[in-house]
């Protein structure tokens, strides 16, 4: 029984430190927002969202420049995810964890991108945002699919 016991709690602290928790800062009254949250669940995220009137301060405190900024921000591992970015390259910037950005995001809010399906696809930027302020271009995406990288 002890070993039972030893062995199910080994695992299920195993499955917790693998667990991918991203915090999502959204306004009390934005749809596509828990669009979003609920395509990063289905990826296998663990949504914890806070809805609040304050919802712009967590931009202010990654330091996201306005051009950059969408309606809602995530943060998982220390890392900002602006806007509707789709999982595969939030995958990416946790695997990869470069030192000199602060995140990455979807600028603005691309018709068919991740929680906004509604209607047509238009391609759109996913650019990494570094910590001086610039940007560099992760891929260009259609819809939930990266067509060009750089």
């Amino acid at each position: 029984m002890k070993k039972l016991f030893l062995t199910l709690s080994l695992g299920f602290t195993a499955l917790l430190a693998n667990e991918k928790l991203l915090n999502i800062y959204e306004s009390p009254t934005c749809g596509c927002c828990d669009l979003w949250a609920n395509y990063m669940k289905d990826k296998g995220y663990k949504a914890q969202i806070h809805k609040s009137e304050d919802f712009l301060k967590i931009k202010e405190k990654m330091n996201i420049q306005p051009m950059y900024q969408s309606c809602h921000t995530g943060v998982i591992d220390g890392y900002a995810i602006e806007g509707h970015v789709p999982e595969d390259a939030v995958a990416w910037l946790l695997k990869n964890k470069p030192e000199d950005v602060i995140g990455i995001s979807a600028p603005g809010m691309p018709q068919g991108s991740p929680g906004m399906e509604q209607g047509y696809e238009e391609e759109y930027p996913v650019v990494l945002m570094l910590k001086n302020g610039d940007y560099k271009i992760y891929g260009i995406y259609k819809g939930h699919n990266l067509i060009t990288t750089n």
